[in-house]
């Protein structure tokens, strides 16, 4: 019982853990990047983005979800 509570200890005192507003601004910036590419993508190649919606809606025309 010593030994888990000396571990459990040890485990609490380490501080080396990620925060969570680390964790938030690294998915707050890989959104924003993400957006950024996206749009640029958008602008570049409009052409690109029509045909892959195009087949999307061509191969859901008819799919009932609901019953």
């Amino acid at each position: 019982m010593q030994k888990i509570k000396k571990l459990f200890k040890k485990f609490a005192a380490d501080r080396r853990g990620e925060g969570f507003l680390d964790v938030a601004m690294k998915i707050l910036i890989v959104v924003v990047i993400g957006a950024a590419v996206l749009a640029i993508l958008n602008a570049a190649v409009p052409s690109l983005f029509e045909d892959l919606i195009g087949k999307i809606s061509d191969s859901l025309t008819g799919v009932n979800i609901l019953p």
